[in-house]
């Protein structure tokens, strides 16, 4: 492999609602790979799970329209054509690849790839499941509850019993602020049900908290590095979808607004969440300071997180002294070592 650039299998677009998200993610990741040492493998699914080899030109030309694709269902395989690199890196927002399914495949294929496990990544997807990691881990998370019906009279009433107004409603598992809403007076909730369990079978309701938005990045197998906090300061009432990704008029500070005491603290608490949730690869971690107590509350992890010009991912992480360039060549180094690691596990039968 030191002889001859090593392929990458870049695997994006995806079936969920996070699809354009995905898109301009890939861009990002394609040019800051180092064509020196990679050759990149575009391998776009659709909106419909359709997957096709996408030319570099026309991917450059960001020409996503509909073209004959194929399934990569083994019985379905006869007619596509035959993909092979010596890794892949999925770049695949919300459901159907950031949650576990396409690293599944991977791993039952034998390929390396880039990024969590799919176990761990099945736990950070799911908001419930993470949370209650985390306060086993002794972190601590906001109030919340969640619920597995539409059910609306009984969340409205157990809502008014467990929390105070303003909460926030949002889908289990979910990610770019997608299906999101504040909700700060009872006759809210409803419309903000209706719309979470439009993404979810599984829905949070949270009460939210007077803070600062801080998000770190964390990156590594056994041994991590964690990059000083960044803080958000959200345009709209709080970082929703059309704010993150159209207006982008939110104000962000590199590095965050924190003492170094908090900052520490802060970063003490990343790393925790991290290995709370068996991650490996990479992950971005999402984290509250409730501003009159400074209590660190964590909110949420993201595996695949944003991987654009400006997302908080890569940007921090120059404030470490660490290109774009140079982070997606550890994060693929990464996926090696983890690859050689787990490999040859096996079951012995007597």
């Amino acid at each position: 492999m030191k002889n001859r650039k090593m392929t990458i299998g870049i695997l994006f677009g995806g079936q969920s609602a996070e699809h354009d998200v995905s898109l301009n993610s890939t861009h990002a990741l394609y040019t800051n790979l180092d064509k020196d040492k990679f050759s990149p493998i575009l391998i776009y699914i659709d909106r419909k799970g359709q997957w096709r080899v996408m030319a570099e030109d026309t991917f450059l030309k960001k020409d996503f329209s509909p073209t004959p694709g194929h399934s990569f269902l083994p019985w379905q395989m006869e007619t596509l054509k035959k993909i092979d690199a010596d890794i892949y890196f999925p770049m695949l927002h919300g459901p159907n690849g950031e949650d576990g399914r396409i690293q599944a495949l991977l791993e039952l294929a034998g390929k390396p790839y880039v990024g969590a496990n799919s176990f761990a990544s099945g736990l950070a997807m799911d908001k419930v499941v993470s949370k209650l990691l985390f306060k086993n881990a002794g972190l601590n998370v906001g109030d919340f509850l969640f619920f597995e019906a539409n059910d609306y009279l009984k969340i409205r009433e157990t809502v008014a019993q467990k929390l105070t107004y303003p909460v926030f409603v949002k889908p289990s598992a979910m990610g770019s602020s997608v299906g999101v809403s504040k909700v700060s007076r009872e006759e809210q909730l409803k419309p903000a049900l209706d719309l979470a369990f439009r993404y979810d079978c599984k829905v949070l309701v949270e009460k939210a908290l007077e803070m600062q938005e801080i998000e770190v990045s964390v990156m590594g197998n056994n041994e991590i590095k964690i990059s000083r906090p960044g803080e958000l300061i959200p345009h709209n009432d709080f970082y929703d979808y059309k704010d993150k990704y159209i207006d982008g008029k939110t104000t962000f500070y590199l590095p965050a607004h924190l003492d170094a005491e908090t900052e520490e603290k802060v970063r003490q608490a990343a790393g925790k969440a991290y290995k709370a949730l068996f991650l490996n690869g990479m992950s971005r971690v999402d984290i509250f300071v409730e501003k009159h107590t400074h209590i660190i509350y964590i909110n949420e992890i993201n595996t695949i997180p944003g991987f654009t010009e400006i997302s908080m991912f890569p940007k921090l992480w120059t404030l470490e002294g660490i290109s774009f360039t140079e982070l997606v060549t550890r994060l693929i180094d990464y996926g090696f070592e983890y690859h050689e690691k787990t490999k040859n596990f096996s079951v012995e039968w007597n």
